[in-house]
């Protein structure tokens, strides 16, 4: 590969990266509204299906054999799995598996769980049955699971590799055009700083290209026009720092050349 094919590649692997990054971040924006747009206490079923089910407590219980719980259909079912803590606040809380009958009829449940004996209200479920799956994904305040059905958590995660192979390849063809720009004694200024008599530049080409304090390199733009000319003060054998005077155009990026090349 010449060195025009390479940045090509390159550029291409960041923008394909950075649409990844893009599509990352709105599938997780995704998830996020549509969860919070989502109320704690709704269930969205089936006819047939079993899902996990959980919730808290009014009162302590010393296990799941002192819960119960009413609906206002018989055709919805709650098994207890455990009694546990809750996650941030501490409290009691339940969980377990609601089953819905496959004889349901689709339409708006409600459902409490509540210790035995215990006269104290109780948070009440709404469970929202739908006849189908289409009409099911279409209730989905998330836009991904609404329009394809699918977790946008899952798409977030699936970009990660594409994300990481892209950034993989745009490190890869830096490499390759820094080796090619060596070669021809160039090299990307990589750092511009305002001083009072100029710039001051750094770019990696030293003395193993012959370059010494005093050396001029020439400054090349973006489009590969030669627009002034740099004195090194400093060089190593792989890096240099040059004066470029304060009325020459110089940005990050533009390439800095060796005379004799």
């Amino acid at each position: 590969m010449d060195l025009i094919q390479v940045s090509q590649r390159r550029n291409l692997a960041g923008k394909a990266g950075a649409v990844f990054c893009c599509l990352a971040f709105l599938a997780l924006l995704d998830g996020l509204v549509g969860q919070f747009r989502e109320p704690a206490n709704m269930l969205r079923v089936l006819p047939g299906m079993t899902v996990e089910i959980n919730g808290g407590l009014t009162a302590e219980v010393k296990g799941v054999q002192d819960l119960e719980f009413a609906s206002s259909s018989e055709q919805l079912k709650v098994s207890f799995d455990a009694v546990h803590k809750g996650y941030f606040l501490g409290g009691e809380m339940w969980r377990g598996q609601l089953t819905v009958s496959p004889r349901i009829q689709p339409g708006e449940y409600s459902l409490t769980v509540r210790p035995r004996k215990s006269t104290a209200a109780a948070p009440t479920f709404r469970i929202l049955v739908f006849s189908d799956a289409a009409s099911l994904q279409l209730s989905r305040k998330s836009l991904i699971r609404r329009y394809f059905g699918l977790s946008p958590y899952a798409v977030a995660g699936y970009c990660v590799p594409a994300i990481l192979l892209a950034f993989g390849m745009v490190y890869y063809f830096s490499g390759e055009r820094e080796t090619l720009l060596a070669q021809a004694g160039k090299a990307e200024i990589y750092r511009v700083l305002r001083r009072e008599d100029g710039y001051e530049i750094r770019f990696g080409l030293g003395t193993t290209q012959g370059l010494r304090p005093g050396s001029q390199v020439n400054i090349i733009n973006d489009q590969g026009l030669t627009v002034g000319t740099a004195r090194v003060e400093e060089a190593t054998s792989t890096d240099s720092v040059a004066v470029v005077p304060a009325d020459q155009e110089v940005k990050e990026g533009y390439l800095a050349a060796a005379s004799g090349f």
